[in-house]
């Protein structure tokens, strides 16, 4: 027997299914991922309009069943809309980026809501925040990770308690002073630029706080290769993403 549920939620995919109807990929405040039809919404005369675009912040009502891959969505209305995102080349991309790396990393009706506040936040601040994306990616990929259960530490080296770190073990999740350096398992390198960053970005309760000084080239390139490596290492689930080629630009030094 199908229940009717409601949630908060952000489209992360949609594809056209049929004539007139649509399958939708969600990320819900109360259900985790969900999928769903919409039947209707490819009419002339649809009452969803934009809701059911990608990166859209909608409430959704649908008749849920357990087991069932596919629910049927009954209404999808828009809570906010992320206008800039849909204006903005860099902006887009970054969005398209955060929801291509919830919905990889999502895997069946499993609520997260750290995630999931995650995910509206970061997006809410690639909506108003003036200046680069970069910062509010690299928030958004650092605090996933957080969430998800595997979070980087960036204090003393972590086998010796040295204040003095130059590279970043990925196994165990912090850094390494010279000594230790050599110890076996992969290793970033990390100027004491970058490092800071990285504290300070881990350090941000929301990334409408975060630091606006700006990111220097170099901070860039090891911030985003720290990032990429360490996300592949312990998330299950971390490919090359597609929205990646057109993000490319914006993260390459200036």
């Amino acid at each position: 027997m199908s229940t009717i549920s409601k949630s908060d939620a952000v489209v992360l995919k949609s594809l056209k299914y049929r004539e007139s109807s649509k399958i939708v990929a969600f990320y819900t405040r109360g259900f985790g991922k969900l999928t769903g039809i919409v039947k209707g919404a490819l009419r002339p005369r649809s009452r969803y309009g934009s809701s059911l675009e990608p990166m859209s912040y909608v409430n959704l009502v649908f008749y849920r069943k357990e087991g069932r891959d596919i629910q049927t969505i009954s209404e999808c209305d828009t809570i906010k809309s992320f206008r800039r995102l849909s204006e903005d080349l860099d902006l887009m991309a970054a969005g398209m980026t955060i929801i291509e790396l919830v919905d990889l990393v999502a895997y069946g009706e499993v609520e997260n809501i750290p995630v999931f506040n995650l995910l509206v936040d970061s997006l809410e601040s690639l909506n108003t925040i003036p200046g680069s994306p970069s910062g509010i990616l690299y928030h958004f990929e650092l605090h996933l990770a957080r969430a998800l259960g595997f979070g980087p530490s960036f204090g003393d080296c972590v086998s010796c308690g040295s204040d003095r770190t130059v590279c970043f073990h990925i196994s165990m999740g912090g850094l390494l002073c010279a000594k230790c350096a050599s110890l076996p398992g992969q290793t970033v390198k990390m100027s004491g630029g970058t490092v800071d960053l990285l504290r300070r970005l881990a350090g941000s309760r929301g990334s409408d706080k975060l630091p606006q000084s700006e990111i220097t080239p170099r901070e860039a390139e090891e911030t985003d290769k720290f990032l990429w490596t360490y996300l592949r290492f312990h998330v299950s689930g971390i490919r090359n993403l597609k929205s990646s080629g057109v993000f490319s630009k914006i993260r390459a030094p200036a």
